[in-house]
């Protein structure tokens, strides 16, 4: 299958080339000619997929064997898709409204700005995130056509950058569309089998400090479950003298993990136990050393199984984060908008905690996954390419420690991040047996939301900059870039149910990672077979700077700024064309600023003294 995607990506490159070449030999000059080639790409991409879904699913044979007349229907009703955005783009294009522009445009889209954000739990419903998120298929597609047109029209390096830039931002906002489409959100308690199954809790823990496992425990302890149909264990990797007599002294069980292959390694370790000793056992639920479990979690998640292919269950999870959370630590916008989707489409994936599995199911694809850094996701992927199924039952029934300074912060998202990236180089979901093409859509996207921040974010930030350093600007029309700003806003908005902090925090975290992200990419190129180091996310907070250890986003503002103040000394300088670009980077500035204030953790300054001040977790 391979072979196949190669093909459409070195189809889509010649007639990208083919396009640029005639472009500048003056034989393709109409607009409505780029957007001929445009739409063809699309049905060549949508095309692709389909039959690579259906071959990896199928085979040939059936291809035109079986269901022919439902691969014809689906064939005209995405045909008729393709007919329909054509003339929309070609007739209520942004750039076909110059009457509209700048008055009353720009008084338009502030009102609808406005409106979204007052109408706020209306831009909480399903109808409205959907009938946002055509109309920004069309506004994105009219700025991207819009970049094409003047990167052929008005060539230099800087156009070339801003269009590598938007084409992945956009391609990324398109494929969230469509996965966020049908989201789930089940809350609804969920009825339990009559002859309740035996359920073991397990800890796994590494030198976690003493008074945190023991709350865990505790929590563990007060589950509304039959005593004699609950078995809780700690597996202990540190092998702790110290933890095995809080096990004893709690009556639970105590398992000495394999110090191999870390959580993973842990959790098959515990199965094992679990098969020599419980061998009536039919679910595991596994909780994090410093995560506490509300009592009703196994009343409400374990009814799910009454569906066999139900491999397991997911809860989201609220986290102890510092003032403000800066960092979007809490990820709210992941647990309660992304995750839903991702149910809707059959591909939620397990977060390590909060979660219970069927234990057949697991051992079925051979235990938990030790392929990668940590276990959660990659299990999912391995559990749902095996035909099995999960459910995300939208509730906060955990709650947690989360690192709050910078380098547990970097360690934790770097490691998420070279995690998704090394399924998405070497088991990428476009050729994995097994997947519905929804499935595919969903584990494709978690890949390209780390290389956007890799590679399109960082691009779209040196645009301004380099435009303020050499005077050569992109011949963008306000008219296509303002009406594309304006929906981006209001589709996250309604994406993120109107959680407008959260989404800030969203964003911050999305852009002030990239180096972070960079560096995880590296690690993954060089990771093919053989997996990197692991470290455990440490359960402490130190004070302290670590400006050094955010050197590439505080060079960014400072270059930036002495750029820009450089671009309006600058005799002759194009105001409007500088202000404008000084107003990007302002925006890229403020979004890096979460990360940056947060460099200087736990220290309060004074006029001529720094004091330290205690983590509000050590305070309690």
């Amino acid at each position: 299958m391979k072979r196949l995607t190669i093909i459409f990506f070195s189809l889509t490159g010649v007639i990208v080339l083919a396009l640029l070449a005639l472009q500048r030999l003056g034989l393709v000059s109409d607009p409505w000619q780029v957007l001929v080639v445009y739409n063809l790409i699309l049905g060549i991409s949508g095309l692709t997929l389909y039959l690579n879904n259906f071959t990896l699913s199928e085979g040939w044979r059936p291809l035109f064997r079986m269901r022919f007349k439902i691969h014809m229907l689906r064939l005209v009703v995405f045909l008729s898709v393709l007919s329909l955005n054509f003339w929309l783009l070609r007739d209520f294009n942004t750039l076909r409204w110059p009457y509209l522009w700048p008055k009353p445009g720009a008084f338009i889209l502030l009102v609808l700005a406005v409106l979204a954000i007052w109408f706020y739990e209306e831009m909480q419903r399903v109808w409205m995130f959907r009938m946002v998120g055509f109309f920004m298929l069309l506004i994105s597609q009219s700025y991207l056509l819009h970049s094409i047109e003047t990167t052929f029209t008005h060539f230099n390096f800087v156009s070339l950058v801003h269009l590598f830039a938007v084409t992945g931002i956009i391609a990324g906002m398109f494929l969230n569309f469509l996965n966020q489409f049908t989201p789930q959100n089940k809350r609804q308690y969920q009825q339990p089998p009559e002859q309740l199954p035996y359920v073991v809790a397990v800890i796994p823990t590494y030198n976690e400090p003493i008074d945190i496992l023991e709350q865990t425990v505790l929590s563990l302890k007060a589950l509304d479950y039959p005593k004699d149909l609950l078995q809780i264990i700690i597996s202990d990797d540190g092998h702790n003298q110290h933890i095995k007599e809080l096990a004893q002294h709690h009556k639970v069980l105590y398992n000495p993990g394999a110090r191999r292959d870390a959580k993973a390694g842990n959790l098959n370790s515990a199965l094992q136990y679990i098969k020599s000793n419980l061998s009536d056992s039919a679910f595991i639920l596994t909780q994090d050393a410093d995560e506490l479990i509300d009592p009703s979690f196994l009343s409400k998640t374990i009814g799910y199984f009454n569906d066999p292919k139900v491999a397991f269950v997911q809860t989201p999870k609220e986290a102890i984060a510092p003032k403000g959370d800066p960092f979007g630590v809490r990820d709210r916008i992941f647990f309660d908008a992304l995750q839903p989707g991702r149910a809707g489409a059959g591909a939620a994936f397990s977060c390590g905690s909060g979660v219970i599995w069927r234990i057949s199911a697991v051992e079925s694809i051979g235990g938990f996954a030790t392929w990668n850094l940590v276990e959660d996701l990659t299990t999912s992927y391995y559990l749902h390419i095996a035909g099995y199924s999960s459910e995300y039952h939208n509730e906060i029934l955990t709650i947690g420690l989360s690192p709050d300074d910078i380098p547990n912060l970097l360690k934790q998202r770097g490691t998420w991040a070279a995690d998704t990236i090394r399924i998405f180089l070497f088991k990428n979901p476009l050729y994995q047996y097994g997947l519905t093409l929804r499935q595919r859509l969903q584990y494709l996207e978690l890949g390209l939301f780390y290389l956007t921040s890799v590679f399109f974010i960082p691009c779209l930030m040196l645009v301004p900059l380099i435009s303020l350093a050499t005077g050569v600007f992109p011949a963008i029309e306000g008219s296509a870039l303002f009406p594309w700003m304006v929906v981006s806003i209001i589709y996250y908005a309604t994406l993120s149910q109107s959680r407008l902090i959260d989404l800030l925090r969203m964003w911050q975290y999305w852009i002030g990672h990239w180096p972070t992200y960079s560096k995880s990419l590296i690690i993954a190129l060089r990771s093919r077979y053989k997996k990197p180091a692991y470290k455990v996310t440490r359960k402490t907070h130190q004070n302290g700077f670590y400006g050094h250890l955010l050197w590439p986003q505080f060079l960014y503002i400072f270059a930036g700024v002495f750029i820009s103040i450089r671009a309006l000394i600058s005799p002759g300088a194009n105001l409007i064309a500088v202000w404008s670009n000084i107003g990007v980077f302002a925006y890229f500035a403020f979004m890096l600023s979460g990360i940056c204030r947060a460099a200087f953790y736990g220290l309060k300054w004074n006029v001529f003294q720094m004091s330290r001040e205690p983590h509000p977790v050590q305070q309690k």
